[in-house]
C-alpha cells in the first residue's frame, strides 16, 4: 500500500452508505483519482469543508495496487472556492469542466500541464465570475490541444502556406484547415478574427483571453462556440452531458 501527497483539486463528490464519500480530484502528481472518504458525511467529520467542489487541497491517500478507488487518509484546504456555487453561471462552467476532465483524463496519469491549466481556469473564475463563458472557450481549446485533438490554424494541412493575419479560412469534415484556394469555399468557415483569438490561447491565460475573446463580435464569439463543440463533439463521439455545453 503506497501513501501519496499531492496538490488536488476536488472536481466532484456522491455519497456512498451513510456516512462516506466518493471523491473524484484532479491531483498534480497522480492524474484523476476516485477517492474515497470514510466518514466525511459525518458532523465532526476530520475533513471539515475541505472536499467540497473546485477547492484546491493538499491530499494524502492511501492507493492499492490494482484498484482504481483510493482511500483519503488528510485533506488540508489550501484555497476554498465555495462562493462560486452561489453564481449560477460560474457554477455550471465549473460543471463542464469537471465532466470534460473525467471524460478526457486518463485515471491515475499526471499531467502538469492540464493540472495547471485547470487551476488557472477556476481561478479565473473565482477572480472575475463575469468571464465563464470566455474561461470556458479557453477550457476547450486547451483541453483538446492537451490531448493532441486540436488542428494547427496557422497553415493550411493542404499546401502548408501561412494564412495571413488577416485571412478567413475553411476546416473540412476532419476538421483539417484549408486556405482560400485549397479550400474552395467549401467546409466550415472560420473568420480571421475567431482565429486570431484562438490563437492567443497560446500566449495568455485565461483572465488576458478573456479582455481578447471580449472583443469579438457577437457573430465570431458564436463562431468560437460552435467551433470548439464541434472538436469536443468529434471526440467523445457525443455531445457533452452538461446542459452548459449547448448554451452558446
Amino acid at each position: 500500500m503506497a501513501l501519496v501527497t499531492t496538490e488536488a483539486i476536488v472536481l466532484r463528490s456522491y455519497n456512498l452508505a451513510e456516512a462516506d464519500r466518493i471523491v473524484v480530484c484532479l491531483t498534480r502528481g497522480a492524474g484523476l483519482v476516485r477517492a474515497v472518504a470514510r466518514g466525511a458525511r459525518r458532523m465532526k467529520s476530520r475533513f471539515g469543508a475541505a472536499l467540497e467542489p473546485f477547492s484546491f487541497i493538499n491530499l494524502v491517500f492511501y492507493e492499492k495496487e490494482n484498484r482504481e478507488l483510493v482511500t483519503i487518509s488528510q485533506a488540508d484546504i489550501l484555497k476554498s472556492n465555495f462562493d462560486l456555487a452561489s453564481q449560477p453561471e460560474a457554477a455550471q462552467v465549473l460543471a463542464y469542466i469537471a465532466e470534460l476532465v473525467g471524460d478526457f483524463a486518463p485515471p491515475h496519469e499526471a499531467n502538469d500541464k492540464l493540472y495547471r491549466m485547470v487551476k488557472a481556469s477556476v481561478e479565473a473564475l473565482a477572480t472575475s465570475s463575469d468571464t465563464s463563458n470566455q474561461v470556458m472557450r479557453y477550457f476547450e481549446v486547451w483541453l483538446l490541444r492537451l490531448a493532441g485533438l486540436f488542428p494547427e490554424l496557422e497553415t493550411c494541412a493542404e499546401c502548408n502556406s501561412h494564412f495571413r493575419d488577416d485571412e478567413s479560412i475553411y476546416l473540412d469534415a476532419d476538421a483539417r484547415t484549408r486556405c482560400h484556394k485549397c479550400g474552395g469555399r467549401f467546409g466550415t468557415v472560420l473568420s480571421a478574427a475567431t482565429r486570431r483569438a484562438v490563437i492567443a490561447t497560446k500566449k495568455v491565460g485565461p483572465l488576458e483571453f478573456a479582455d481578447v475573446a471580449d472583443k469579438l463580435s457577437a457573430k465570431d464569439q458564436t463562431q468560437f462556440a460552435e467551433f470548439t463543440h464541434r472538436l469536443l463533439v468529434r471526440a467523445l463521439e457525443r455531445r457533452p452531458r452538461t446542459a452548459i455545453a449547448l448554451a452558446h
